[in-house]
């Protein structure tokens, strides 16, 4: 049976790292780094009290401890902001964000959550690979079954479907709350993908 190499080039998938912040809306935000505040006197308490009630809105740009741009918000819900930072999208308590002269800040360096970002995706990445696993069922982007798990590498995973086994990159992988192994494609995306490739496959 011949396997089907879907690459990027050949089809656009939903890379893990996004996935997985869709596939997990409950996820525990970032924990809020500690801030130290001067309380203020008089007119000026007022006027600081104002400023500090104010909430960042979608669009934001947030900023770190030494001033440097963190990224702007992506979308706020009431347990968390979630910054776009360019590379990531992160979730962060909406007390961990203060007002400052220059505007809504963070008491903490770029380079600080860019590591923690960076771990974070490590140790998510080490659990979708630990279930790539032979028989492992995998679904789609709109919860279909697209097929099982016939063996995994560094860069491909083999999945067999009903049209035959097909090979995606491992990027595109990523599991939900419940451990579900998703990878960012539906099934009409995969079918449409199959077919072409087949359709344009040399003939022997």
């Amino acid at each position: 049976m011949r396997t089907l190499a879907l690459t990027i080039g050949s089809l656009i998938m939903v890379p893990a790292a996004a996935l997985a912040q869709q596939a997990q809306p409950g996820r525990t935000p970032m924990p809020a780094p500690t801030q130290t505040t001067t309380p203020a006197t008089g007119a000026a308490a007022q006027t600081g009290a104002a400023a500090t009630a104010t909430a960042p809105t979608v669009g934001a740009t947030i900023y770190d401890s030494a001033g440097v741009a963190l990224g702007t918000v992506a979308s706020i819900t009431p347990q968390a902001v979630v910054l776009n930072t360019g590379t990531a999208q992160v979730p962060v308590p909406p007390t961990s964000i203060g007002k400052t002269d220059k505007g809504f800040a963070m008491a903490m360096t770029k380079a600080d959550l860019d590591a923690a970002v960076a771990s974070s995706q490590a140790q998510a990445q080490a659990a979708v690979k630990s279930k790539l696993v032979p028989g492992t069922s995998v679904s789609g982007l709109q919860g279909a079954t697209l097929g099982t798990i016939k063996s995994a590498d560094a860069q491909f995973v083999t999945v067999t479907t009903a049209k035959g086994d097909v090979k995606l990159p491992i990027a595109g992988f990523s599991a939900d709350a419940s451990g579900k192994v998703i990878v960012g494609i539906t099934a009409d995306q995969l079918a449409a993908a199959t077919a072409g490739a087949t359709t344009s496959a040399p003939t022997k």
